[in-house]
């Protein structure tokens, strides 16, 4: 689905939503709200990178999903150097790094 695809169903779904307030205000303010909260899951989405593609500067710590069965493990913290990825602890040494993404700074009220 391109971008103005999403753009489209996202502004369809938030019009059916908003059609049951009255004030203007309340919907000029639900609005903003919801278009704000989708683009950040939209950008927050397209940060997972393709290991065959891209990757992570040597010996920075990134976010990784990976294809261990265990779900609790799904998701780690690694890094990766001389060709590999290398993990904090033995228990990802079966598992494959399937995405990574940079670890983004925390700012603001999220702190």
């Amino acid at each position: 689905m391109t971008t103005e695809e999403k753009a489209v169903k996202q502004a369809e779904l938030h019009f059916k939503m908003l059609c049951n307030y009255t004030s203007p205000e309340e919907l000029i303010k639900r609005a903003y709200r919801a278009g704000y909260l989708a683009g950040a899951t939209e950008a927050l989405a397209s940060q997972w990178k393709d290991p065959k593609v891209e990757l992570p500067e040597d010996d920075r710590q990134v976010l990784v999903e990976t294809d261990c069965e265990d779900k609790e493990l799904r998701h780690a913290i690694s890094y990766f150097l001389a060709g590999a990825w290398h993990f904090p602890d033995d228990w990802y040494y079966d598992c494959r790094v399937l995405k990574w993404m940079y670890i983004p700074p925390l700012k603001g009220d999220d702190a």
